[in-house]
Order: structure tokens, then C-alpha cells, then sequence
């Protein structure tokens, strides 16, 4: 099993939508897909509620905890809910328990899409422990960008302490990218200067039909208006390179 965290200390960044969207774009290549929610606002877990198992993703940073893939679909949840603040407040040891878990889950899934709160605490270091790749969104505009630096930073801080050099940073995703901002457009610009080598080769443009394929609690492909079909080919070509990038690797083979 290969596990990506969608990662940024930020809120605001298209976290969410590139999470779900990825876990519906794997399950639709019939991969068996283990969807775990990190932050307690819980808005992946809204949007991906009729995959919902019985296992709660607070429960996954407890020793010993089982989970296993719904039988009837492709795509199975571990829901948010407000306990996962409390695991803040944990001891270290908890940081580690996650990546435990998933390793003994890891013959029942073919991946794991993890998404992670807006702040750095347990949660987010023991979803980066875990995980065999990284991928960070980023908004294009001037507070963002200066968060960069220290969001590199954390993941290498990570990979470090915990020894998992063998993680992959897939890079810097451009979300949100309103293509008619010239300020984003200069962003970008400076991002791609300044950090070209550690930014994902596509970016997510900012389009209407995300908000309601997020209602709808459907893939954004799947809604008949034209903008959404627009944004459709869009984000399943960003899509598709992050599922390729993840299998040039052996990781969870």
C-alpha cells in the first residue's frame, strides 16, 4: 500500500478537494482506496460520508487498532470527529502508532490518501511518518509562499528524526490558481524561480464547479455544466501524473 499525505500547515489551500478527488480517481482505476481524515473540521468526511466504515480515524492512533475495507465499494473512509483534537495532547509514542496500524492494513488497501489538518501537532507529524509520499498544495498568494520554507522544512525535520528518507515529496501543488490574477500569476512565477525544483509539474485552477462537485459529494468530472467538465480534464491530468509519480516509487509495493 502506498500512502500520500495532502499536507500544508495552512488552511485554505485546496487540501480537501485534491484529497477526495484523488481517493475517487483511484477507486475508479479499481484501486482499493483507504481514506483517512485527519482534521476535525471534518470536510472530507462530509463530502466522502457514504464511504464511511466503522473505524474512526482518531481510533488509528491507538495500538492494535483493525481496520478493514467496506466490502461493497472501492473506497473505504475513516471519519473525523472531535476527538482527533485530543490526540494533540498525546504523548510521542502516538506519532509512530499510525504508521503501525497502516502497516498491518497494508495487504487489504492498494492506497492510502490521508488529509491532514492546518497546523503542525501529533496528527500531522504522525501522518507524515507514515506516509510514503507528500504532496503539498499551495495558494499563489505572498502569505503562502513565504510559509514554503517552513513547510519544507517540517518534512525534511520528519524525515530525519523518524528515518524515513525513503518518503517522496512529490512537490509543491499550485491550488486555486486563479490563471487571470496577474499577482498569482508573478507568484508563480517567483515559486517556480525560486523552488522550481520542488514544485509539481501541473496546478489546480480555481473553478466554480469544485464548490458544487463538493455539495453534490461527487467527482467534479461527473456534473454536466460545462465549467465543471473544464475542470474535470483539468484536475484528472493533475491527477494522473500524481498516481504515475507515486508508482515510478517501490514504496508499500
Amino acid at each position: 500500500m502506498k500512502t500520500i499525505v495532502i499536507n500544508n500547515q495552512k488552511g485554505g489551500v485546496g487540501k480537501t478537494t485534491l484529497a477526495v478527488h484523488l481517493a475517487w480517481f483511484m477507486a475508479e482505476a479499481n484501486l482499493r482506496v483507504l481514506v483517512i481524515d485527519v482534521d476535525a473540521q471534518s470536510n472530507a468526511s462530509d463530502t466522502l460520508r457514504h464511504y464511511a466504515g466503522s473505524t474512526l480515524a482518531a481510533d488509528l492512533f491507538k495500538p492494535g487498532t483493525r481496520i478493514a475495507p467496506r466490502e461493497d465499494e472501492g473506497l473505504t473512509l475513516a471519519p473525523a470527529d472531535s476527538s482527533l483534537t485530543d490526540l494533540d495532547r498525546s504523548t510521542a509514542a502516538a506519532i509512530t502508532t499510525l504508521q503501525e496500524n497502516l502497516a498491518i492494513a497494508s495487504d487489504q488497501f492498494d492506497a492510502c490518501v490521508i488529509d491532514t489538518p492546518p497546523s503542525l501537532g501529533v496528527r500531522s507529524v504522525g501522518c507524515l511518518v507514515a506516509a510514503s509520499h507528500v504532496l503539498a498544495p499551495i495558494y499563489l498568494e505572498d502569505y503562502s509562499i513565504k510559509g514554503v520554507k517552513g513547510l519544507m522544512q517540517t518534512v525534511i525535520g520528519v524525515q530525519r528524526r523518524y528515518r524515513r528518507q525513503d518518503t517522496k515529496f512529490l512537490g509543491l501543488l499550485p491550488s486555486n490558481f486563479n490563471t487571470k490574477s496577474p499577482r498569482q500569476r508573478t507568484h508563480l512565477e517567483q515559486l517556480l524561480r525560486e523552488a522550481g525544483k520542488y514544485v509539481f509539474p501541473g496546478q489546480i485552477v480555481a473553478r466554480d464547479g469544485y464548490a458544487e462537485a463538493v455539495a453534490e459529494r461527487l467527482p467534479v468530472w461527473k456534473l454536466k455544466r460545462r465549467s465543471a467538465q473544464e475542470a474535470g480534464r483539468e484536475i484528472r491530468d493533475v491527477l494522473a501524473k500524481i498516481v504515475a509519480q507515486m508508482n515510478e516509487t517501490p514504496h508499500g509495493a
